[in-house]
Order: structure tokens, then sequence, then C-alpha cells
């Protein structure tokens, strides 16, 4: 299906091709902008299941989007999202598939990434000065995200 034979439209009639997914609030890092230090966790269990979120994704595609990105929390601190990623970045008519990373878990998964079809990779890196990563991450170290 074509952007222009796409079936979704928002309220003003746009056609839309474009989804991000959020596989999880998780995260390896605690960024003061992003995480209360009081926050909790939506439980596991009200989460959806990669299965579902790949059917979703699939529902997504044959409805016309063309480019998904998927999003944290840290993609990649979610147990077997590769799994995901696979079910996904080969599907027929998506064009754009991307993965919206703070790039500490890059160097474990890069070579899967690539393998199941990522084109694009978004790396969230605030400042290369060490001490005000560590102030804005909490708990990050910048060689995390520079390897």
């Amino acid at each position: 299906m074509s952007e222009s034979q796409s079936i979704l439209t928002d309220r003003f009639g746009r056609r839309i091709t474009y989804v991000r997914m959020s596989v999880t609030d998780r995260c390896d890092f605690r960024c003061v902008y992003c995480m209360d230090e009081k926050m909790t966790f939506v439980p596991r269990e009200q989460l959806l299941t990669l299965e579902e979120m790949a059917r979703l994704g699939r529902a997504f595609v044959q409805l016309g989007v063309n480019k998904i990105r998927l999003t944290g929390g840290e993609p990649l601190t979610r147990r077997n999202v590769i799994q995901l990623f696979d079910d996904l970045g080969h599907l027929d008519g998506l064009k754009d598939f991307t993965l919206t990373t703070n790039g500490s878990q890059l160097p474990k998964y890069a070579q899967q990434l690539k393998d199941a079809g990522v084109t694009r990779i978004n790396i969230s890196l605030d400042t290369l000065d060490a001490q005000r990563f560590s102030d804005l991450t909490r708990i990050g170290k910048i060689e995390q995200t520079l390897n």
C-alpha cells in the first residue's frame, strides 16, 4: 500500500503513515527530564506482550503505515525484544524501521538489529561532558553511550 493509499487519517484528514510504539517504560538510565525520582514503573502484566506489539505493528502496516519507530524507556532493556524487531523488520510495505535508544545496549545488539531490518537508529545524547552526562542520567556513564 502506498503512502497515498493509507487508510488511517488524523482528525485533519491527513494520512497517517508513521507510528511510534513504546516498548517499555523501563530504562538503564534515570534521566532527570524523563524519570521523576519517585517514578514507579507500569506493572509488567499491564504491558502489551511482544507478540501483541508485533500483531499491532503488522496491522498498522496493513493499514498503510510505512514507518515504525520503537522507543521506550530504553527499548533494548526489555527481555527478548529482539524478537519484536525480527517480527516487524521485514514486513512488506515497511520502508523505515527506526530505534530510539540511549545507546548503552548497542554494542550487545547492533548486529542483531541490523539483521532484523532496522534502517535507522536515533541515539539520545544530551552532552559530551562526562560530568554533565552523569548529572543528567543520574546513574549513566558517557562511555556506555559512546561505545
